[in-house]
């Protein structure tokens, strides 16, 4: 049975001839490149693909690139077999012996619109030979590989300059989807960057120890100009990289910009126009910003859409999330206009909010212990009589959308207080009810409705954190949005949302 290869691993090759072979779901150009110690060709004759069939000890037969390592010229050091493609996709790799028996397997995917793959490389190891799964990418084609191992290309005519790009109007209902998009493209371009300078330092390291393998040539004018041409090579790797990078970001960061204009205000800055326009409902509400200041200054929104599936648990005490908290609240009651605002807060941390935004209120807000249970109660109530008259196919008043923030847990709430906290979390989807929770991890609660709360939630830092992008598992800094800093911002923001409200 082959075994299945990860970028990087290596094994040795037992085999006098190897086939390699490569499946998409577009037709590849399988080529080859026989190199030195420096990942570099010796001449054209080094390259193998359809116009140039073979070469010494590589030809190409059929559908497969047969490699036989003892017929590679003496002073080469490895086989490069790679792939071209017209379009972006996942390729599937296989290396087989003379008698067809899979010996290893490698799956590429590219992150960030590579056409050309390097996928394994065949080489020596003192007398031995091995083999190594590759997967560098390179979003300029097999122009752009082949340059890069020190093929001469024939300048093609050069292309007219594209036409600036036009930001697709938004979809009602979409724009939430499309900040996701957003964030997609921004992880899979950090993804090549960090996989081009890994790959650049790895092949540094491959050319380093090959100059000092040569007890005899160790030292004097060659060997400092070999470990110079190194060095060059990785700075120049890393540079492209850097530059293929800077211009993603730049695209993503003006794309962003054109849509900040048409954003709603649930998803927008707090000093976009939207907060000045007639109330239009959202998709998603915006939670912070991603970024990764090593890489640049881009930043991306954060976005999870609405209605909430799950509560959103802002982690601190009650004092440091109440600004985040408070920022949620502003948000939610936005992505749905005409929302009502209850908030429970026996540490009286959302005081601010409460003060400033009275007037959407709903009821006047829980700030003493002994008020809590009353009031968490009276909403899991109502949440289950509507949500048993909607069952019923009773035609009943549908109620309105409700922003519930609950702060401080667990301190403050008995064990009956964090049950009918359960009941409002498991109806809140059905019955527009938004919550938001703010407090801290404490094992020591005695109610099994504590950990059922914690686990369904879903956890916002209360400033930063560490988070880890679905697609390619690239980190990156969440930065919570904890609103505007200035109390009048807050009072505009507020008189927005007064507006939007009567006119529902």
């Amino acid at each position: 049975m082959a075994v299945e290869f990860r970028a990087g691993q290596n094994a040795p090759l037992a085999a006098p001839s190897v086939r390699f072979t490569a499946t998409a779901s577009v037709p590849l150009d399988l080529c080859a490149l026989v190199v030195d110690t420096h990942l570099q060709v010796a001449s054209s004759q080094d390259v193998v693909f359809y116009n140039q069939p073979q070469t010494a000890g590589v030809r190409l037969d059929g559908d497969a690139l047969v490699v036989e390592p003892g017929r590679v010229r003496p002073d080469a050091e490895k086989v490069l077999c790679a792939v071209g493609t017209e379009l972006v996709t996942p390729v599937d790799t296989t290396l087989t012996d003379t008698a067809g028996t899979p010996l290893a397997t490698f799956r590429i995917e590219p992150v960030a619109g590579e056409t050309a793959l390097l996928c394994w490389e065949i080489y020596r190891r003192g007398g031995d030979w091995k083999i190594r799964a590759l997967g560098q990418g390179y979003a300029g084609g097999l122009a752009e590989l082949f340059t890069a191992h020190g093929v001469e290309v024939d300048d093609p005519e050069p292309a007219p300059p594209p036409a600036p790009q036009e930001v697709p109007p938004l979809e009602t209902g979409a724009t939430c989807v499309r900040m996701w998009q957003i964030f997609e493209d921004a992880s899979r371009s950090a993804a090549a960057y960090v996989q081009a300078h890994e790959y650049a330092h790895h092949r540094l390291d491959e050319e380093l120890s090959a100059a000092v393998a040569d007890l005899s040539a160790r030292t004097g004018d060659a060997a400092e100009q070999a470990r110079a041409r190194a060095h060059r090579r990785c700075d120049e790797l890393v540079a492209a990289a850097e530059v293929r990078y800077s211009d993603d970001s730049e695209q993503l960061i003006a794309e962003l910009a054109a849509l900040e204009e048409s954003l709603p205000a649930a998803l927008a800055s707090w000093d976009a126009p939207a907060w000045r326009r007639p109330g239009e409902a959202a998709d998603g509400v915006r939670i912070g910003e991603v970024t990764a200041p090593d890489r640049g200054p881009l930043r991306v929104p954060f976005c999870v859409p609405v209605p909430l599936g799950r509560p959103l648990w802002v982690d601190g005490d009650a004092e440091a999330a109440a600004p985040v908290a408070s920022a949620l609240a502003l948000r939610l009651l936005a992505s749905r206009p005409g929302s009502l605002l209850h908030v429970v807060d026996p540490a009286g941390a959302m005081r601010q909010l409460t003060d400033l935004a009275g007037s959407l209120l709903a009821a006047p807000p829980v700030h003493e212990v002994s008020g809590v249970g009353a009031k968490l109660k009276g909403l899991a109530d109502a949440a289950d009589l509507d949500s048993l008259a909607a069952s019923a196919g009773v035609d009943a008043h549908r109620p309105e959308p409700r922003v519930l923030v609950v702060s401080g847990l667990p301190h403050g709430y008995g064990s009956d207080d964090l049950l009918h906290l359960v009941r409002l979390t498991q109806l809140a989807a059905t019955q527009q009810i938004s919550m938001i929770f703010t407090g801290t991890e404490d094992e020591d609660v005695d109610s099994p409705a504590y950990p059922i709360l914690a686990e369904a939630a879903q956890h916002v830092p209360s400033d930063e954190g560490r988070f880890v992008d679905p697609w390619t598992r690239t980190d990156w800094q969440f930065v919570s949005d904890a609103g505007p800093s200035d109390p009048e911002r807050i009072r505009a923001v507020v008189r927005s949302l007064e507006c939007r409200r009567q006119e529902i």
